[in-house]
């Protein structure tokens, strides 16, 4: 089977080290064409020298070449595939740090809150333009997309589309098993990926569940264990645990970010009775009451920002790492799948086998009581045809009504990226919640302060 797959951020070597490892080891990819888009030219190149070394690896026969033109890329691609930031490590210094001035101190910003706005404001005009782009040379092809903001980015890519079909992926879910463990007896056995797991083991187990909400605010809205409702077990352990940490292991130093015990989590269940699934680090932008000077910006619960140095940081090991590829023999390639469910996906469409996925996609009705076409979260089964998302009921109570008013800012947040409305944009920062650690006059300041920054790649408020 021959595919031809364009890349834009393929320079995010993050990702690409995992993405194209699971790639070359889906036997069905046989070759074809791997088209490269970013403009950091070592990065881009150093996964360029990945990839053919993958090709000599395994015996497979694409081609892999670096673009400057997108449309070019793009022509008579099967698949899309989006992991890009438009300004990288130095925009996302503006977008996290000139927040603290007025008193806005999150530690991800790839989601919701000011910083997340000033993200998703440089990232939702190029994703338009990537959809306008395929309809133009690869119409009906596919463009999965793992960028944030999430929700943001999803919604502009869908808002252009006409033939091309969107598919927004991110990995929250997978922290499942470390939670279903403790709470159900239901730990992921040794050596069984997540995917299995999540999508065949449970099952077998008798476990009947739903998750759904927006991106990084996914809950479990119904768990039945052989029949029987488990929810009111969940919520008896959150009662009696301020985390999933095993009793007697002591104070956390927390030395790790992106590491954390689920002590928010629980704190939401205690609170509104169902179990939220996306890391603590991401759920608490959404909740001001998680993370202010109270609780020592989520510190309280464990969670700890994310710096730019941390994340500059992180970029150069994973530097290391394709380049540590390029230069692998077969004895000493560290092959191994990711976990990640993209390449799943693409050969489920190419094969025509049906997929079963959490996928980010416009609300039609799976969930009753959250905006028509707002992007949600879902499970869904993913075909040749599209996407069909299952039915999820309501989102409950107070956690239907944050969802809702979310979704109201990602909206005004959208239109205003695609218009270079500033009212707009200072309209919605105003509304999302983050605002209420700045003083109310000071937002429009923020919000100059911010397009000024990031002035490089927002020509749309600058015209």
């Amino acid at each position: 089977m021959r595919l031809n797959v364009a890349i834009v951020g393929a320079g995010s070597v993050n990702w690409m080290r995992n993405i194209m490892r699971d790639f070359f080891q889906i036997e069905e990819f046989e070759g074809g064409s791997l088209r490269l888009i970013d403009p950091k030219r070592e990065y881009v190149g150093a996964v360029r020298e990945m990839l053919l070394n993958f090709c000599r690896l395994t015996g497979k026969d694409f081609t892999v070449d670096i673009f400057e033109d997108r449309r070019e890329a793009f022509s008579g691609a099967d698949f899309v595939v989006c992991t890009f930031s438009p300004g990288s490590m130095d925009a996302f210094w503006n977008d996290l740090e000139l927040p603290n001035i007025y008193g806005i101190n999150l530690p991800v910003s790839m989601t919701v809150g000011i910083p997340g706005i000033s993200a998703a404001i440089r990232t939702v005009p190029v994703a338009e333009e990537i959809v306008n782009d395929m309809e133009a040379v690869c119409p009906g092809a596919w463009l999965l997309s793992v960028t944030n903001p999430m929700t943001a980015v999803t919604t502009a890519y869908n808002r252009a589309a006409k033939t091309v079909k969107v598919v927004g992926m991110c990995h929250e879910i997978h922290a499942l098993p470390m939670y279903l463990g403790p709470m159900l007896g239901l730990p992921i056995p040794k050596g069984m990926d997540i995917m299995t797991y999540l999508y065949s083991y449970l099952k077998e187990q008798g476990l009947d569940y739903t998750v759904a909400g927006i991106n990084h605010f996914i809950w479990l809205t119904r768990a039945t264990l052989k029949g029987e409702d488990v929810l009111p077990v969940i919520r008896e352990y959150c009662r009696t645990h301020r985390d999933i940490r095993p009793e007697g292991a002591g104070e956390s130093t927390y030395d790790n970010p992106l590491v954390n015990h689920g002590a928010a989590k629980l704190a939401m269940c205690r609170q509104f009775g169902y179990l939220p699934l996306a890391g603590d680090r991401h759920q608490v932008e959404f909740w001001p009451s998680l993370c202010n000077p109270r609780n020592g910006w989520a510190r309280k619960y464990g969670v700890d920002k994310t710096t730019v140095d941390s994340r500059r940081t992180g970029l150069e090991t994973s530097l290391a790492t394709v380049r540590r590829y390029a230069a692998a023999t077969k004895d000493t390639m560290e092959w191994g799948m990711s976990g990640e469910e993209m390449c799943a996906i693409m050969r489920g469409i190419l094969t025509g086998a049906p997929v079963r996925s959490i996928v980010n996609a416009p609300n039609q009705g799976q969930i009753g009581n959250l905006p028509r076409g707002a992007v949600v979260e879902t499970m869904s089964t993913i075909t040749r045809e599209g996407i069909a998302p299952e039915m999820s009921g309501d989102m409950p109570g107070a956690i239907g009504s944050l969802c809702r008013l979310h979704l109201d800012v990602i909206d005004m947040v959208v239109r205003a990226a695609l218009t270079g409305d500033r009212q707009l944009l200072i309209e919605a920062m105003t509304l999302d919640p983050s605002s209420a650690n700045a003083d109310f006059e000071d937002i429009p300041k923020l919000c100059d302060q911010l397009l000024n920054a990031n002035r490089e790649y927002l020509p749309r408020f600058f015209r």
